[in-house]
């Protein structure tokens, strides 16, 4: 098609220069046979302008399906708007970031998005991307609630049920993103209701189930996701058990492919919020990346259907500046959104003082784009 286009052009832009292509050394001249140089100046710049027109129409045509949506490499979760609050962008921010660097192609997704079936596949029933991915945040703001009625239903979570049946990823980070597809939660910190009464002398254990069976009565993933990590939770007079941020030390599997492949050490300083434990029920195949100090799984890989579910419950993605910033986050916006009040912030700001990255970000930077990596080319299989 570029080729055909192009020679029509070429002809078109000879024929008005007046001159014909029998010898291809007249197109290497100042200025077309016969014809002035303005001219041949001015219809250069069309002939020019033509083809982007066309190569970006073409583009276009390639990105858009008739059925809605677009098509890309990787889809990243994160919606705008008052709930965007309860979206840790960093996450979504970094994976944009490692996408560009293997020159793989993003776009955003919404609740509209998530919500809708041609955004996932086209009307051969055929995916429109390879890889989505989930961010931490407080993810039990992000189904219909409230008067507005915004946020994922039932028909979204089916669309990414079945996306990943039909082979493709998903990275989902943190606690909170994990939570989404696993059976069971076994929550060891106090309600944000029992915060704000003050309730939080003592760990508080809560058993629940996953969002999505909560919500739409199915998951992906047969196991109990058990946090916040018990490693993160040092008892402070006068502070919730959670939040909290540091750097936990994640012993790798030296002989999973993604640790092989980013040449990782045997341990790698990560930033841990929530950092729920996997615990997988028996018989639900579960394929280890990496554990926490206590021997829990800490990045686990999950099978469904054709596709595969990257449970990343640290934050390997946040490095560097990134994770300064984070820090800060947590304990100002993210510790309000769990009720705590600005005497309680204050106190828990002090706490960061002592939060570092022993390693640096250099091996955290290597396994995301590792397990990107590896969620891409799985669902390109």
């Amino acid at each position: 098609m570029y080729l055909c286009a192009y020679t029509f052009l070429l002809f078109v832009w000879v024929y008005m220069a007046g001159f014909t292509p029998q010898d291809p050394s007249v197109l290497c001249m100042k200025g077309p046979v016969g014809m002035p140089k303005v001219r041949a100046f001015l219809l250069s710049v069309l002939f020019v302008t033509t083809l982007h027109i066309l190569a970006y129409t073409v583009h276009a045509q390639k990105a858009t399906d008739r059925t809605g949506g677009y098509r890309t490499d990787v889809v990243l979760f994160y919606p705008s708007g008052p709930l965007s609050r309860f979206f840790n962008r960093l996450d979504i921010r970094s994976y944009e970031k490692i996408a560009k660097e293997f020159g793989l192609s993003t776009g955003p997704a919404d609740f509209s998005f998530i919500n809708t079936r041609a955004s996932f596949f086209d009307s051969h029933g055929e995916r429109k991307f390879h890889v989505l991915i989930i961010p931490g945040g407080i993810p039990w703001y992000w189904f219909k609630t409230g008067p507005e009625k915004n946020g994922i239903d039932c028909r979204g979570v089916k669309n990414i049920l079945s996306f990943i049946e039909s082979g493709g990823s998903v990275i989902c980070i943190c606690y909170c993103g994990s939570m989404l597809f696993v059976t069971d939660l076994e929550m060891l910190c106090s309600t944000m209701e029992e915060i704000k009464q003050g309730k939080f002398d003592e760990y508080r254990v809560h058993h629940g189930v996953g969002l999505f069976k909560r919500c739409c009565g199915v998951c992906a993933v047969n196991a109990t996701l058990r946090g916040p990590q018990e490693s993160n939770m040092k008892k402070v007079p006068g502070l919730p058990p959670y939040p909290r941020i540091t750097f936990l030390p994640i012993k790798m599997n030296m002989e999973h492919r993604i640790v092989q492949k980013a040449k990782l050490p045997p341990v790698v300083y990560q930033v841990v919020v929530g950092g729920g434990s996997i615990i997988p029920d028996k018989g639900q195949p579960l394929d280890v990346v990496g554990w926490y100090p206590n021997g829990t799984v800490a990045i686990g890989i999950a099978p469904y259907g054709k596709g595969r579910i990257i449970m990343s419950n640290p934050h390997p993605n946040i490095t560097g500046k990134s994770a300064e910033r984070f820090k800060n986050y947590v304990m100002t916006e993210h510790a309000r959104n769990w009720k705590w009040t600005e005497e309680m912030i204050a106190k828990g700001q002090k706490l960061l003082n002592d939060v570092h990255d022993p390693d640096g970000p250099e091996p955290d930077w290597k396994l995301s784009k590792a397990m990107l990596l590896y969620a891409y080319r799985r669902a390109s299989e």
